[in-house]
């Protein structure tokens, strides 16, 4: 469609503002529009020819790989079409025989990358039930911390984490056992410390052993003395700190 107006624009070739007198015109003259295209075809044959001498360049790249009794680590990888630092775990795992010849060439038989492939496992899709098992049991706030020693908020955040299945149950929230348990066995808990039979609250060893209450804090996080929460009370393992107490003596 012809504008009604002038309209005033940059040639996109030459860059000098000339009068259009349609919307769609990109160039000041005739000139100029047969410049560009063969600009644009000029690009096209370079980026043509840049692409096939690239793949050409490839090519003898893996017929000399071919034809090679030893290649380098960039070479392994990409016979194999892996990542160099795949090939850089394998070697440095003794998984694949290597050499080093310099502190920057590494060089692999590949008679040697060869084998690693035979002996490799066949890839297996695993078969994962699609079957989700219910949850049939759960935890309250107040019996993890009495079990695990830890508060109710510090409970929320590991369930928050971990994204660990809770419901409710009237105005008590509920949180998966199975999870919970594989969370702390996981963090090294130790389950003998539930069998503990004596504990000591921060008081008594303050009396008994005559220390400050830092004193206690210090002395129970350096030798990490079990530990658990009761009844808003902490508790600490009487027998780890009389038996600790004994050998200082």
């Amino acid at each position: 469609m012809r504008s009604k107006q002038i309209i005033k624009k940059l040639c996109e070739f030459c860059g000098n503002e000339f009068e259009a007198g349609r919307l769609t015109t990109r160039y000041c003259s005739h000139k100029c529009n047969s410049r560009a295209f063969r600009e644009i075809k000029r690009k096209e044959v370079v980026q043509l020819t840049g692409e096939l001498t690239k793949q050409k360049k490839t090519e003898r790249t893996k017929v000399d790989i071919a034809n090679r009794p030893d290649l380098g680590i960039s070479e392994a990888a990409e016979l194999f079409g892996v990542s160099r630092w795949t090939i850089y775990r394998y070697v440095s795992s003794g998984m694949i025989p290597s050499k080093r010849l310099s502190k920057r060439t590494t060089r692999i038989r590949k008679s040697d990358l060869e084998s690693f492939f035979d002996k490799a496992e066949p890839y297996e899709i695993d078969q994962i039930s699609k079957e989700i098992k219910p949850i049939t049991d759960w935890y309250t706030f107040n019996e993890v911390t009495e079990k695990y020693g830890i508060l109710r908020h510090q409970i929320r955040k590991i369930v928050n984490a971990e994204n660990i299945p809770e419901k409710k149950d009237g105005t008590r929230t509920l949180v998966a056992k199975r999870q919970i348990d594989n969370y702390f066995k996981k963090k090294g808990f130790d389950s003998s410390v539930i069998n503990l039979a004596e504990w000591y609250t921060v008081s008594e060893i303050m009396e008994k052993y005559n220390m400050t209450e830092k004193g206690v804090y210090v002395f129970v996080s350096r030798y990490k003395i079990p530990k658990k929460q009761q009844g808003g009370k902490r508790y600490y393992s009487k027998q780890h700190i009389d038996n600790l107490k004994n050998e200082m003596q």
